[in-house]
């Protein structure tokens, strides 16, 4: 285990590259050591891997910023134009901002993934009884008014209630016809 040892400097020195790079193999070399070290120490060392964890989120929290400033904000550019750069009445160069539609996208769809990607945050009621039905009926109406789920989604969970409620049917039918059957004393194929 001794391999594992990495002095606190170091260990600090890779945590600080590593939440500014997000790269292993920048931090390492920061650091003045090892992949194969930092990953054993990894494995050995639970605040460490925490430690790794948390610098990780924060080159990922870096990372999306700058993804964001670039969508929303835009990135000045030289303007080009057939080949040579475009100039003021004052000789400064042009510069336009470019926005970066890719990005916005991407972003939003981190932050909103689509409806069908989503969690339903909707429970139905407790099915006992085939007259539970209606109440369940009545809590997916209300469900899709709320806007806790759409209609699409009401209809495939009324569905659910639909085979439920037939199952609970067809068991209280079979205890029903065992209880005749019983009293008659015939049995059933």
């Amino acid at each position: 285990m001794k391999r594992c040892k990495l002095i606190p400097a170091r260990r600090e020195l890779f945590l600080k590259a590593l939440a500014d790079t997000g790269s292993v193999t920048a931090a390492v070399a920061v650091a003045g050591t090892s992949r194969t070290r930092v990953y054993e120490l990894r494995k050995a060392d639970q605040a460490f891997a925490s430690a790794w964890e948390e610098a990780e989120e924060i080159a990922t929290d870096r990372l999306e910023d700058e993804a964001r400033r670039r969508a929303v904000e835009g990135v000045p550019e030289l303007l080009v134009s057939a080949g040579k750069l475009v100039r003021d009445d004052d000789g400064q160069p042009l510069v336009v901002r470019r926005y970066s539609d890719n990005l916005l996208l991407a972003l939003l769809k981190a932050h909103r993934p689509a409806r069908c990607e989503r969690p339903v945050h909707f429970q139905l009621p407790a099915l006992q009884s085939a007259a539970d039905a209606a109440s369940a009926m009545a809590g997916l109406t209300a469900g899709v008014a709320a806007g806790n789920v759409t209609p699409g989604e009401a209809a495939e969970l009324s569905k659910l209630v639909e085979a439920y409620v037939k199952a609970l049917e067809a068991s209280e039918f079979d205890q029903r016809l065992r209880v005749i059957e019983g009293r008659n004393g015939a049995r059933r194929p």
